[in-house]
Parts: C-alpha cells; structure tokens; sequence
C-alpha cells in the first residue's frame, strides 16, 4: 500500500467505525475476505464497496462516506453469512437481491 492508502486508511479508522466487533469475529471476516476474489490483495479493499478491509473487518456499525449513512458492516456479497443484511441496503440502493 502506498502512503496516500495508509493515510487514508488511518483516518478511516478513526472516523468510520461506530461499534466493533470482537477480535474472533474480525479474524475470521478477514480470513473469508483473504480468499475473495473481489479482494485487491495489494491495497487490502474491497473492490466492490472500497472499503479498507482491515478497518472493514473489525465494526459491527460504521458510517459509510459513499452512502452518507450509518450501516450494520456488512459483506456486499454476503459472505461473511449476512446475505440478508447485504440485501437490506441493496434494496435501498435499487440493487437486485442476491441469491
């Protein structure tokens, strides 16, 4: 990552996360995240939503500054077991359901 990224990522750090999850839980988000193919292994985000995943991983709520709204963190995709949580803001984004 460069400095910019890592600049970036600290901030979010700080400023993004609402509530956090337990050290467990961020473990193994992160591990199902390691093995995404969505996953940009070299800046450590999500393709999809752009999120930084090591601050990502670690919050049960957070602010998302592209949406400009307050969220349960979720997978886009579902992955981390939360389909319906991902579908809830797929609906309000006028997005298809995943399956």
């Amino acid at each position: 990552m460069g400095i910019i990224d890592d600049a970036l990522k600290g901030v979010a750090d700080i400023l993004l996360p609402n509530e956090r999850v337990s050290e467990d839980q961020a473990t193994e988000r992160m591990a199902i995240c390691l093995s995404c193919e969505y996953m940009d292994k070299k800046k450590k985000k999500c393709t999809i939503c752009k999120c930084f995943l090591e601050v990502k991983t670690t919050c049960s709520t957070n602010f998302n500054p592209i949406k400009a709204r307050n969220e349960v963190t979720h997978c886009p995709q579902g992955y981390w077991g939360d389909k319906d949580t991902a579908n809830i803001y797929r609906k309000k984004d006028g997005l298809d359901p995943l399956n």
